[in-house]
């Protein structure tokens, strides 16, 4: 049984992982605000950020160890989306649901600012060295300058139904937080 935990918990974790090497923008806009309303807005959206996020999905997609079952893209402003998406990973014949937010923010300082007022108890850093070859550096031609990873195991992973996994991470001037569960 410890085994199969260890295997659920690298399966989610490789799963997260190529959730961020794809998880990253840069703000093309000039906004000036530095923390995105939640308050749903009709604007033209972050050109950067949506051509960011119809890359994210092609390359998820495209992923052979995986498939996807649900991707469901929501803008809640012009610079920040919510993406929900659940994917079947192939190795551990389990099935994973995401729920991602996406902050723009026009500076790397702003999103760091951001980061560092997040309330960051339960989370650990994890990594600050960009995975080679990930979204962000295949769509900028540049891995980040900045890479902070945090991570959060919320529960028992031998029991799917009482596991979450939280993270936040800043990609240059862009924050992701993101939740995540087993299904099945």
């Amino acid at each position: 049984m410890k085994v199969k935990s260890i295997a659920v918990m690298a399966v989610l974790v490789l799963i997260v992982a190529s959730i961020l090497m794809a998880g990253c923008t840069i703000s093309t806009t000039n906004n000036t605000n530095q923390t995105p309303s939640a308050t749903p807005n009709t604007a033209t959206h972050d050109a950067f950020l949506e051509k960011y996020l119809a890359t994210y999905k092609n390359t998820s997609y495209a992923n052979k160890n995986t498939s996807v079952k649900a991707w469901e893209v929501t803008w809640i402003n012009s610079t920040s989306a919510r993406l929900r998406w659940t994917v079947f990973a192939k190795s551990t014949n389990g099935t994973y649901n995401y729920q991602e937010t996406y902050l723009v923010f026009p500076t790397t300082q702003d999103a760091t600012n951001y980061l560092t007022a997040f309330n960051k108890t339960a989370y650990s850093l994890v990594n600050t060295i960009y995975p080679s070859g990930g979204a962000y550096q295949n769509f900028t031609g540049h891995a980040p300058q900045i890479y902070k990873l945090y991570q959060w195991n919320e529960g028992n992973p031998i029991n799917i139904s009482e596991y979450t996994y939280h993270q936040i991470s800043q990609i240059d001037n862009i924050i992701i937080v993101t939740t995540g569960k087993q299904l099945s």
